[in-house]
């Protein structure tokens, strides 16, 4: 599947946790919140795989955003 980052198309795995896309971008797991559906997850839901057709952001030093 494919999630939009900052206007960045990348392929992802069906089974990809918002924590092991921040991993394989070398994001930092801390100092950081993410949205998913616009909407902030706790960092405990983090290990969930993102859905087809979520959308979602990343904010931080680099405001990322995160759609798929």
């Amino acid at each position: 599947m494919f999630v939009s980052i900052n206007d960045d198309i990348v392929e992802v795995d069906e089974q990809t946790t918002v924590a092991a896309l921040l991993d394989g971008l070398c994001l930092p797991d801390k100092g950081i919140a993410v949205a998913v559906n616009w909407a902030v997850i706790p960092r405990s839901d983090w290990h969930v795989p993102l859905q087809q057709g979520a959308g979602g952001s990343v904010f931080g030093g680099a405001g990322w955003l995160i759609r798929n």
